[in-house]
């Protein structure tokens, strides 16, 4: 405890489940004297240690480093040992992973698709010198990333790792990914696997990830992005997507959707599914289909593609 009790407890609301003796999870509710300055984690050590409830729960450094505490708190991510107490509080296991016991998830997973990724620096040219002169401006780009602490925050967060069959690797392996990927030293063929292994174009840009990073790491842009771009010349349906993507919107100044499914899909692909989706979408006002059959481009066209042009342009070498 880091002071003296205050008149308010804490009630903590927690998360009981052991999958080896329970049929269903519980929740179970704690009064915590309250201290200055009080962390999560200190409930969790007060409610084991003085009301000896034997809560599941995983902890190692206690200082932002590890990452191992992530829990869900109030249906938000966050590391225990940092973030403070509340009044009220539910503690959840973190979402999209398998419990192991109460707020101990199974980081199998997250590991497994770490692995397929090959989380290695992979040099295919001899090193310069030693030492290897690096400078600012080569590594600037994955610098960022090193500050995952892999506590998966990102991932318990993310809509698309939650859908079953995604298809997704999720947030947290694309930034192992992409800090090699953006090295200047690394030789592998990061766009392959970020297509093939992780899945890069499954990602819906919601940014639900940067706001779940304990570390404010800019995933999306400074992660996921970079693999999209580098993706995206490959000849993949995922990297056809995209392409078609920006190529429907530089024509048209706007997203016309029924030309966007039938350039990246073709007719025969879309088939009668494909358009029985269209007619309801058709139906509800979502998709104008005379404009897109007959209208004429939209007068953002020609703006659009000018900031396209000089965004490309200006774009860093190392970074494309």
């Amino acid at each position: 405890m880091s002071g003296p009790a205050s008149a308010d407890p804490i009630r903590a609301q927690i998360f009981r489940f052991d999958p080896e003796t329970d049929r269903a999870p519980r929740y179970e509710t704690y009064e915590v004297p309250r201290t200055p300055r009080m962390r999560i984690l200190e409930v969790l050590d007060y409610v084991n240690e003085t009301l000896a409830q034997d809560v599941g729960y995983r902890w190692f450094c206690g200082v932002k480093k590890c990452g191992m505490c992530a829990i869900t708190v109030n249906g938000v991510p966050a590391l225990a040992c940092w973030e403070p107490a509340l009044p009220e509080m539910t503690l959840e296991p973190l979402h999209n992973l398998p419990v192991v016991r109460d707020l101990v998830t199974e980081r199998e997973p997250y590991e497994a698709l770490l692995a397929r990724i090959q989380p290695l620096l992979d040099r295919r040219a001899d090193y310069p010198g030693f030492p290897e002169p690096l400078s600012h401006a080569a590594m600037a780009p994955s610098a960022t990333l090193r500050d995952c602490i892999q506590c998966l925050a990102c991932y318990a967060a993310c809509p698309v790792v939650e859908q079953p069959d995604s298809g997704f690797a999720g947030p947290a392996p694309l930034v192992a990914l992409a800090e090699l990927a953006l090295d200047p030293r690394d030789g592998a063929d990061r766009a392959r696997l970020a297509e093939e292994v992780a899945g890069v174009f499954k990602c819906v840009s919601c940014y639900e990830c940067e706001r779940a990073c304990p570390a404010e790491i800019p995933i999306v842009s400074a992660a996921i992005e970079p693999l999209k771009r580098r993706a995206a010349d490959r000849p993949a349906a995922g990297a056809r997507h995209v392409r078609t993507f920006v190529q429907v919107v530089l024509d048209r100044g706007f997203l016309d959707a029924p030309r966007l499914v039938l350039r990246a899909r073709g007719w025969q692909a879309a088939g009668l599914r494909g358009l029985r989706a269209g007619l309801r979408l058709a139906w509800r006002g979502k998709v104008p289909p005379l404009r897109s059959l007959f209208g004429a481009p939209d007068g953002a066209a020609t703006e659009l593609a000018r900031l396209f042009a000089a965004t490309t342009d200006s774009e860093p070498e190392e970074r494309r």
